[in-house]
């Protein structure tokens, strides 16, 4: 049975493009932002830990959000992620059992990553 945790997202395309989960005292984002390249969204998010306090002041852009990150964590199948009914309330805490941190975020290794 699913633990329902929420979420805030913004950008959906069948199910949020990025999104916030905070879970175990932590704040997590989950992008999956549109590749010019593959003209299409990819099969994967790429999870990013965030400094807390950061859903305290959000920006605009959503996709500047990789810059405040302090760890990427890896990535999972959009397919892998149980949204709620309505893909746009909930996800199942469950996935972020896999993600721990791998090492500090370079601005320069994840430009591309928010498209």
């Amino acid at each position: 049975m699913p633990t329902w945790t929420p979420i805030q997202y913004r950008g959906f395309w069948d199910v949020p493009r990025i999104f916030l989960v905070a879970a175990s005292d932590r704040l997590f984002l989950f992008d999956c932002a549109f590749s010019e390249e593959l003209d299409d969204y990819p099969d994967d998010y790429i999870v990013f830990v965030l400094p807390e306090g950061t859903d305290d002041s959000l920006p605009q852009d959503w996709t500047t959000l990789v810059d405040r990150a302090t760890a990427r964590l890896g990535t999972v199948p959009v397919s892998e992620v149980t949204f709620d009914p309505t893909r746009r309330q909930a996800i199942d805490a469950s996935i972020l059992d896999r993600f721990q941190p791998i090492g500090p975020v370079s601005r320069k290794q994840f430009a591309g990553a928010t498209g």
